[in-house]
């Protein structure tokens, strides 16, 4: 197939176009020193330097050579033969003009510090993910807030951890902006794109802006007149140059497997732009930095040698079940990923409320569950599950600001209004890291999981 796109002739050069599928190509002719490269859907760009050029599917991985880079889009064909760059559309065969971007990206050091694996440390970088977008995405915010006012219809889009952003912000939008949104998993976009119209505002999250379902959601809902914007970590990405307005999370590189601070970056932002709706950014901002500090306290020394202690108890079950309702169903839903990612323990987030429609079935004598109570509308029925779940032998974690008899263990999570959700997310994540620990495994890097799914 490489040697395919390095022939010249006609017939050869529309065998590409014949593959289906998303895909990226990099080939080497060593007989006249050229490089080929060429992309349908996968991500793929190039960077030109001093005497020197490179091909990569990240800029992030060849920024620290050359801050010139060259994103290529669809159908793309890019031909390196010493100093000389030409683009081509490969449908064509014409020659394209070089259109490179000067990119002034800060890449973080890939120092450990004082731990021991990238997932923690990111975890500990997630206060400071808040408070930067409390203090300077006001502008994002409110920008986004208006073209969700116009729009007749908004949808928010997302993957795996994204899609769990995305459904709280569902959450967030009707109670705290008075605002019905939309939320559509990515994979699932190509079933229920019939209700898109050119009054829809559509929203990707994705921390990447490489993934495979986003992309082709918002590029099949561009065809249709939709607006698009997106919230995303990665400047220059696929979706960052897709859409009409981008919003970046802001939350630096993820170098562990496994996403946790884009994760709390993306909620962040939906409740900022949540509270910007309701002309009550000032409020939304307090809420952010109160949950900062909130926050901290979890990550104290104190906190985590609790959340030690208690994964010691659990890593060696099979089962952990965790519930929640509300936004707090959310949290269940992202803090059982969590431990399914990194310890390899089956666990499942659900509704408290659908407890009884089979779920409980599963309960026996000692099977863990977590209980997602913080002091607002929905501690009565969520503790009365918990009831449930206990007369039939369940074991009860309960992560709350008070303790309640009704739990066999108790995780203290400090108040802090809608920002909760987030200090119980942190709570699971490093709850999710010690199991992994006590199971032998590596944190940074999970089997069969990539960082970015760029392939369908």
């Amino acid at each position: 197939m490489l040697i395919i796109v390095l022939k010249r002739s006609r017939k050869k050069r529309k065998a590409f176009l014949k593959l289906d599928g998303l895909n990226a190509f990099v080939a080497l002719d060593t007989r006249s020193r050229t490089l080929v490269a060429v992309k349908n859907g996968s991500p793929l760009v190039a960077g030109m330097g001093k005497n020197e050029n490179f091909v990569a599917s990240d800029a992030a991985g060849i920024v620290d050579y050359t801050r010139d880079i060259l994103f290529l889009e669809d159908y793309d064909l890019l031909s390196i033969e010493g100093d000389k760059i030409t683009l081509y559309d490969v449908r064509s065969g014409k020659e394209k003009r070089l259109k490179h971007q000067k990119v002034d990206w800060q890449i973080e050091p890939e120092s450990l510090g004082k731990f021991k694996h990238f997932l923690m440390k990111e975890v500990y970088e997630q206060p400071r993910v808040i408070r930067r977008i409390a203090h300077e995405s006001g502008y994002e915010v409110v920008h986004l807030a208006n073209l969700i006012k116009k729009s007749f219809g908004t949808y928010l889009v997302g993957c795996g951890t994204a899609s769990y952003a995305c459904l709280a912000g569902t959450y967030l939008f009707s109670e705290i902006s008075k605002r019905h949104l939309n939320f559509v998993i990515g994979s699932e976009f190509n079933y229920l794109e019939d209700f898109i119209t050119p009054r829809s505002l559509v929203i990707g999250v994705s921390q990447s802006g490489e993934t495979a379902d986003i992309i082709e959601s918002l590029t099949k809902a561009k065809k249709k007149g939709a607006q698009l914007s997106c919230l995303v970590n990665v400047i220059g990405s696929t979706l960052y140059r897709l859409v009409d307005f981008k919003v970046l999370i802001g939350a630096g590189q993820e170098r562990a497997v496994i996403s946790t601070k884009a994760f709390i970056g993306q909620i962040s932002l939906l409740l900022f732009t949540s509270y910007a709706l309701a002309n009550r950014l000032a409020e939304g901002r307090r809420v952010l930095q109160k949950t900062a500090r909130a926050m901290e306290t979890i990550l104290s020394k104190d906190s985590q040698s609790h959340i030690r202690v208690l994964a010691r108890k659990l890593w060696r079950h099979d089962h952990i079940y965790i519930i929640g309702r509300g936004i707090s169903y959310s949290a269940a839903l992202e803090g059982a990923l969590k431990i399914k990612e990194a310890s390899y323990i089956h666990a499942e987030g659900f509704a408290a409320g659908e407890l009884k429609h089979g779920v409980i079935a599963l309960v026996e004598k000692g099977t863990p569950c977590i209980v997602i109570a913080p002091p607002d509308k929905t501690l009565g029925a969520v503790l009365a599950a918990a009831m449930e779940v206990k007369a039939r032998g369940g074991l009860i974690i309960g992560l709350s600001d008070k303790n309640n008899e009704i739990f066999d263990h108790f995780v203290k999570v400090p108040e802090a209004g809608l920002g909760s959700l987030m200090l119980n997310v942190a709570v699971l994540q490093t709850l999710s890291y010690y199991l992994t620990l006590d199971r032998k495994h590596d944190p940074d890097k999970p089997r069969n999981l990539a960082k970015s799914v760029t392939v369908k």
